[in-house]
């Protein structure tokens, strides 16, 4: 997942984004923690938000945090890949960008966006033996790790944020295939 970023303190827009249908667009409060789910794909493709949704707690939870709000932003190539432009210069459409709104992680807040990209997810999943599902799945954990501390962008920091993933997706029931640098 070398193209994942962190962006501390910005914001891209998520506004523009229209919510799901009322039933389907915001879950309860885990332990004061608000998620949001934004479906803005043209193309329906399976995703298990309540197995996202969980993960996603237990991370936050074993960070700490307290209280606080997720939105994640489920994008087609194209606006990822306009996204991905406007804070990265990068012009390819890329797997998963996680922005920090807020964080006192000391005091136990975070409010986050992270956006994932099922067409990615799709392109990149059979390189590694499983399903597009899970590998989106993948993109919601490590964006939340990044924002909640991990990084991976280094040789000495990429197998922390390995191990992390393998955990969270075990938690969830999920067996990651094995990487080179895992």
């Amino acid at each position: 997942m070398s193209d994942a970023e962190f962006f501390a303190n910005e914001e891209p827009g998520i506004d523009e984004y229209e919510e799901l249908e009322e039933d389907d667009a915001e879950t309860p409060d885990v332990d004061g923690i608000a998620f949001e789910f934004l479906d803005e794909r043209e193309v329906e493709t399976p995703i298990d938000f309540d197995r996202m949704e969980r993960a996603v707690a237990k991370i936050l939870a074993d960070a700490g945090v307290e209280r606080g709000r997720m939105e994640f932003v489920v994008l087609d190539a194209e606006p990822m890949r306009e996204t991905n432009v406007q804070f990265l210069g990068h012009d390819y459409p890329t797997d998963v960008l996680a922005f920090a709104l807020e964080d006192d992680l000391e005091n136990g807040l975070l409010e986050g966006n992270v956006l994932i990209c099922p067409d990615v997810a799709a392109e990149r999943a059979p390189e590694f033996g499983w399903d597009a599902a899970e590998e989106l799945l993948l993109y919601a954990i490590h964006g939340t790790l990044h924002l909640v501390g991990y990084d991976d962008h280094s040789p000495e920091d990429a197998p922390t944020m390995r191990a992390k993933e393998r955990e969270y997706l075990a938690f969830v029931g999920v067996e990651a295939p094995q990487t080179p640098d895992a």
